[in-house]
Parts: C-alpha cells; sequence; structure tokens
C-alpha cells in the first residue's frame, strides 16, 4: 500500500478492565457490534503479532493448531464470515475476489494471499482464518450428552497466556477451568446456561488481565516461564520489568452450525507505560487489593504484588 497509510482506531491502549472491590469472579460480558468484532489498533503491534505467529505456525504447528474432525463445519462457516467481513470492515487491511483474499502490506508486514477454497489452499479452514487477524481462535461445540457440555473441538492458538492446546484440547468447559479459583462456585453455572441460551451471530466480549514479568506473546505455561521470586522485584524495578497482558475475547454462536467460536487478543503494555493514563494505577492497585490469596497465586501475582502497589501508590 504505497503512498496510503491504513486506517486504524485511535484507542491507545484499548482495555483497562480492573474489576472493582470488592472481589468477585463474572463473565462481565459486553455486547459489541461487528464492526468490532475484531481488533486493529497499531500497526507496529500487528506487524508484530502477525509475524509472530507466522514464524509460530511454521515452527510449531502441531502445537499451535488442532481441530477434531466434529469442527469441520464450524470451521468452514467461521472462514465464511471471516473472509466477507474482514474486507467489508476493514478495506485497508484486506482485500478480496471471488475465491481468494489478501491479507495487505503495511510498514513492518509483508502480506500474504490465501485461496479460499480448501481443496487448492492445503490449509484446515479454521487454520487459515486464524491467519487471517492477530485473534488466536477456538471452536466450543454442544456435547451429544447434552446441554451444559461444551467442548474444545478446535483451536489455533498462538498466543496463550500461561495454558496450551494440548491440554485443554477436546476437554469440556468445566474441565478448561478447573483450576481457576471459585469458577466451580462462582461462574460454572451462568456459563454453561449462556452458552446454552446463547442467541447467534451476536457478538459479546470479555476481557481479562494479568501482569507478566515477559512481554513474549506465546506463554504457554512451561515452568521456565513462571515469574521469577520475589526477590527480583522491588518497588523500583516492576515498572521496567512488567508488563500488563490484556486478553479481549468475544463469543458468536453460529447460525448453521450452533457453534460457539471464540476470538482471544492479546495487548500487552509495560507498567511504566500504563501508569500515564489518568487513574489506572489507582484502578489496578485497588483491583491487586482486593484479589483473594487464592486469586493472588492463579494469576501468579503472588511473588511480586507488595512491589507493584507500592510503585502504583506514587501516582
Amino acid at each position: 500500500m504505497v503512498g496510503k497509510t491504513p486506517r486504524v482506531e485511535k484507542h491507545t491502549p484499548p482495555h483497562f478492565p480492573f474489576e472493582a472491590p470488592p472481589f468477585r469472579l463474572s463473565m462481565g460480558l459486553l455486547k459489541v457490534p461487528e464492526a468490532e468484532w475484531f481488533e486493529i489498533y497499531n500497526l507496529e503491534e500487528r506487524a508484530t503479532q502477525l509475524n509472530e505467529k507466522r514464524k509460530l505456525l511454521a515452527s510449531q504447528n502441531n502445537e499451535v493448531f488442532m481441530a477434531d474432525p466434529a469442527a469441520l463445519r464450524a470451521s468452514e462457516e467461521v472462514l465464511e464470515l471471516m473472509v466477507n467481513h474482514l474486507p467489508t470492515i476493514h478495506p485497508d487491511f484486506y482485500a478480496r475476489t471471488k475465491n481468494f483474499i489478501k491479507v495487505l502490506d503495511h510498514s513492518g508486514f509483508e502480506g500474504e494471499g490465501f485461496p479460499i477454497n480448501p481443496g487448492t489452499n492445503g490449509l484446515h479452514p479454521l487454520d487459515l482464518s486464524a491467519r487471517l487477524v492477530q485473534e488466536d481462535l477456538a471452536i466450543m461445540l454442544p456435547s451429544e450428552k447434552g446441554p451444559s457440555s461444551w467442548w474444545l473441538a478446535g483451536g489455533s492458538i498462538a498466543f496463550p497466556s500461561r495454558w496450551n492446546l494440548k491440554e485443554k484440547f477436546r476437554q469440556t468447559m468445566d474441565v478448561i477451568h478447573s483450576p481457576v479459583p471459585f469458577y466451580k462456585e462462582q461462574l460454572k453455572t451462568p456459563t454453561n446456561n449462556f452458552f446454552d441460551s446463547m442467541p447467534t451471530n451476536e457478538i459479546f466480549s470479555r476481557r481479562n488481565w494479568s501482569l507478566h514479568d515477559s512481554p513474549a506473546l506465546r506463554q504457554d505455561g512451561t515452568p521456565s516461564k513462571k515469574p521469577k521470586p520475589s526477590k527480583q522485584f522491588n518497588p523500583k524495578n516492576v515498572g521496567e520489568n512488567l508488563w500488563l497482558r490484556v486478553e479481549r475475547q468475544t463469543l458468536r454462536k453460529l447460525e448453521i452450525t450452533g457453534a460457539i467460536l471464540f476470538t482471544i487478543r492479546i495487548h500487552l503494555r509495560q507498567l511504566k507505560q500504563i501508569v500515564n493514563y489518568d487513574g489506572v494505577a489507582e484502578r489496578l492497585s485497588q483491583s491487586l487489593s482486593a484479589l483473594p490469596s487464592e486469586m493472588h497465586e492463579y494469576k501468579q501475582t503472588d511473588v511480586f504484588a507488595d512491589s507493584v502497589q507500592t510503585y502504583l501508590n506514587q501516582f
């Protein structure tokens, strides 16, 4: 796109989803318009994420992408939705002919084109769909056992946040979320009920946040990627050495197959950057204070929470 700067959203950064005290686990769903299904905010960030996803799919494809045969029809429906949606909503970044879609070049990113027909592109339709966007994609299917038994039937997960697809693949929602404190007591029933009754082709979003001691996009839960001991952190260095990691998820129940598509978009900001936004340091400090010890351990904030709060309280 020589001579043209693509149009991007102006929110930078777009999400500070800190829970106000008192703490309670919730789905935190917001209905969003079709135009906000996928997020494009910053060209440098977009180039970094798409380039990294491309490398991971080339070098670790069997860990990044998995699909049960039962997910094929839903994956085809996802691809059809996306190849129609993306060039319409984001014409500066995508172009489509009848049988071909192109992710366009921009600064730092070399575009790529794909035949849409699976018989000619050699890719599973869910794999192809995820190559078009920064978001990771996952497909949930209802179990033959009946309501409230949704299971993970396919995913392209390049940028997990302390989990990996191999462990969660083909598991039910309840099993997938079993490590989350209070999920069984506070969230299991509302989540399953929502999945069962969710209207088709409406889009809902939710957001999670965590603090990481690495800006690596792929955080697959391996021991080497756990936070360093607390003595490594102090109020003087956490601004440089910690990153706010926000997952912005969307959920959409597909009209034809009845599957649910998750999109997962990662936003990363260094802690010293986010404190420059009015009120953010106070909100994060309050949210950290409200976390029960079980949630601190789950989020892995227990090793540096005191240092972070001392740092945040300066602002």
